[in-house]
């Protein structure tokens, strides 16, 4: 199958294929954006919270970010702006770092690697969990599976579900998020006191959370540094699974959020979810409306810069998860998971956003 084949050669020499020197040309005029959520040592005994928030390690973090330096040219998101307003101009091959949710490690662990290759970044945030010890719901069912003491049991969403060995909790926690991202914004909260309550396990409080994610001291130390930021709602629903005023206030909430604590208008969103059914028409012009210049969904890319100026609040995205090694990282890169999109042919090693992907994943993802 020409996926397959285009894999293999793909792995060629540890990932610095002799294709993507052709494809340099190819990427010229096209915008390359990555999504990532989480930077952690895969494995570590420390880490709390969903697996799959896990993008990559940071040796393979670090990896990644050298091959953007190589083969394209990181630009910031201020960068972007300026290009779109006619007021500035990009470099071939551009390509720009983003981050999903707002997770500590982020700063302690992602940022410190990308400032010293001098690469900008963009950190999308969901305002209502930062310095709050609010969960999302993802790494809440992931602490009530890790707690529960029981073996197997009927959990409500998903049903009869065993839970002996660490692989089956895994598996279920993912199923159970799966299914309860679709539920209505409103019923989320009842939904993991529900959870709670049938694994037996004590509701946590935000000390459970609170080290999972970034405070606004955080945030304003970054934005200082360098780091730009965006929107991503307020409280991390679909959009299109809440009736549109409410769709439209998590928007307006998130960039409000984030103007009082800067002291500037964010001029980028990132959409929940990320998929096209996950939002529309009337949230694009939402955000416009409050001040934002570009957003950003979880379509897979790279993106001709016609199409980027065409649409710019709907620019697609690279999402990376953590089984994406470097030969896999540059098959994406080079557009595989866009090819697989156009082609109509899923295939496990161009996925865009697997089952196991986290937070807002669709097909799998929850960013």
């Amino acid at each position: 199958m020409l996926t397959d084949r285009l894999a293999s050669y793909l792995r060629d020499l540890k990932g610095r294929i002799i294709g993507d020197r052709w494809l340099g040309h190819y990427h010229r005029e096209r915008l390359t954006v990555i999504c990532y959520h989480r930077v952690w040592p895969v494995g570590d005994p420390r880490f709390a919270g969903y697996k799959p928030t896990i993008s990559a390690s940071p040796e393979v973090f670090a990896q990644q970010i050298d091959y953007i330096r190589e083969r394209h040219n990181p630009i910031s998101a201020c960068d972007l702006a300026r290009w779109l307003d006619g007021t500035g101009t990009l470099p071939p091959r551009p390509a720009l770092i983003t981050f999903d949710d707002g997770y500590r490690d982020n700063a302690d662990i992602a940022w410190p690697i990308l400032r010293k290759r001098n690469v900008p970044a963009v950190i999308f945030l969901a305002t209502d969990y930062i310095g709050t010890g609010r969960a999302f719901l993802w790494d809440f069912a992931a602490y009530c599976f890790a707690n529960c003491k029981m073996t197997s049991l009927e959990i409500p969403l998903i049903g009869a579900t065993n839970l002996a060995s660490e692989s089956q909790r895994d598996a279920a926690t993912i199923a159970w998020v799966e299914a309860a991202k679709l539920l209505p914004g409103a019923l989320r909260d009842e939904a993991m006191a529900t959870l709670a309550a049938a694994l037996g396990v004590a509701m946590p409080g935000p000390d459970a959370f609170q080290h999972l994610y970034m405070d606004w001291t955080d945030v304003r130390r970054l934005s200082q540094e360098g780091v730009e930021f965006g929107g991503h709602t307020h409280t991390h629903p679909i959009l299109t699974r809440l009736p549109l005023d409410e769709s439209c206030a998590e928007i307006d909430v998130s960039i409000e959020r984030l103007t009082a604590a800067l002291g500037t208008r964010p001029r980028t969103f990132a959409y929940p979810n990320g998929s096209a059914q996950d939002f529309g028409i009337d949230h694009e012009e939402t955000a416009k409306r409050a001040g934002i210049s570009m957003a950003f969904s979880l379509e897979p890319g790279p993106v001709p810069l016609a199409q980027v100026r065409a649409r710019p609040m709907a620019i697609r995205r690279i999402y990376v998860g953590e089984r994406d090694s470097l030969p896999r990282f540059i098959a994406k890169v080079n557009g595989a998971a866009r090819l697989g999109e156009m082609l109509h042919r899923p295939n496990r090693f161009f996925a865009v956003r697997p089952s196991e992907n986290g937070p807002g994943l669709n097909r799998g993802r929850a960013s």
